[in-house]
């Protein structure tokens, strides 16, 4: 965590400095704008860490007023910092030809066009982020299964209730979960972020929710963070059966739940003292149903159908270009080998930045169709 920190803070002030650079060739700062600037950039670089010193000591209101300041303006300043880099390579590249007479500086354009585009960007997927898209994929088994042959099974991922995601939003992704009438519903991890104690209470919207064969959930990374304990209490209370390396048989399929590897990479045992690495084993011949929060895939699992999140969808292009190059799976539906296939969700909330740029948040609705099948 502390490797992961400093390099978060040199990346981020980095892209402060090269901004900061930027807009000071352009304006020539006065020597008391510079430095009021320059103290205003280091608290935003702090930003995240205050918001966390905040909600640690319960000042909630005061924690997402940060949270909402310095999480709009990351995603602003990553997207500037980004444009930023494009446009510099194409002014680089109009040296090489003859250019019109302007009196406005190239420079002084580009400047500008990052900074509008960035404030249109963040304003649009501010918007969007908040619209919650429905997936749907059918999925064929060669067994019976009972419900007419069909099963609906509905995936949520990455809710992160927070400081961010809370009742307004949680409503909205309630409802938008009873319209799809599922017969189970899945939480493929990272259900909470930040301090529990501020979001204990909101577990109950989940308890609208009651389909006929159960919800099941397994954790992510964020649970460990929030803190597995409150976390596993949190899920619980939301009326969800966690799923802690080990399988259920219901409604005529195997649903097998694998613990994230967060909890093992920081060698945390969680209340049942488990040490499980692999899947456990089934020993039926039925469909099986495979939740697992980050989407890396162990070839020797027996599973026919995976369903994990993690990834955002990248969250906020072109971050999705980073995450492909530490996830092969990044998002979408991947068939792996003969029945045996994965399901990547971008999930419903937003980490970091309260921002989607071309990754809508979504749910996944995914019907199970029999042999036995009308």
């Amino acid at each position: 965590m502390v490797i992961f920190l400093l390099s978060f803070l040199l990346l981020y002030g980095g892209i402060h400095f090269y901004a900061f650079v930027r807009a000071d060739n352009i304006f020539h700062f006065p020597a008391g704008i510079r430095m009021l600037i320059i103290i205003l950039l280091i608290m935003l670089i702090f930003a995240p860490l205050f918001v966390r010193i905040a909600e640690s000591r319960h000042l909630e209101s005061l924690a997402r007023a940060l949270a909402y300041t310095g999480y709009l303006w990351m995603a602003f300043i990553f997207l500037f910092f980004c444009l930023s880099i494009i446009f510099d390579a194409g002014r680089f590249t109009c040296r090489f030809f003859p250019s019109p007479v302007t009196s406005v500086p190239l420079m002084s354009i580009t400047f500008g066009l990052a900074v509008f585009l960035s404030f249109v960007f963040v304003a649009y997927g501010f918007i969007d982020a908040q619209i919650i898209r429905i997936k749907k994929l059918e999925v064929a088994t060669g067994q019976n299964l009972p419900n007419g042959g069909k099963i609906r099974i509905v995936q949520i991922s990455d809710v992160h209730v927070g400081l961010i995601i809370k009742e307004k939003r949680l409503q909205s992704l309630v409802s938008k979960i009873e319209e799809a009438k599922p017969d189970m519903l899945v939480s493929t991890g990272d259900l909470l972020d930040g301090e529990l104690n501020n979001v204990l209470p909101l577990a109950a919207i989940f308890g609208q929710i009651k389909p006929q064969f159960g919800k099941y959930a397994v954790t992510g990374n964020h649970e460990y963070y929030a803190g597995i304990t409150k976390s596993l209490e949190f899920t619980r209370q939301a009326g969800f059966e966690v799923l802690l390396d080990e399988g259920r048989e219901v409604a005529g399929i195997n649903i097998v739940g694998i613990d994230d590897i967060t909890g093992r990479r920081a060698v945390i045992v969680n209340e049942n003292s488990r040490s499980t690495k692999t899947m456990p084993a089934i020993n039926n011949d039925k469909f099986v149903l495979l939740l697992k929060h980050q989407p890396y895939v162990n070839k020797s699992d027996n599973f026919n159908l995976q369903l994990s999140g993690h990834t955002h969808g990248g969250q906020i292009f072109p971050f999705r270009l980073v995450t492909a190059l530490f996830f092969q799976n990044n998002y979408g539906y991947y068939d792996l080998e003969k029945n045996k296939s994965l399901y990547v969700s971008r999930g419903v909330g937003t980490w970091g930045p309260p921002v989607r740029i071309f990754a809508p948040p979504e749910i996944t609705v995914i019907d199970l169709i029999g042999k036995n099948a009308k």
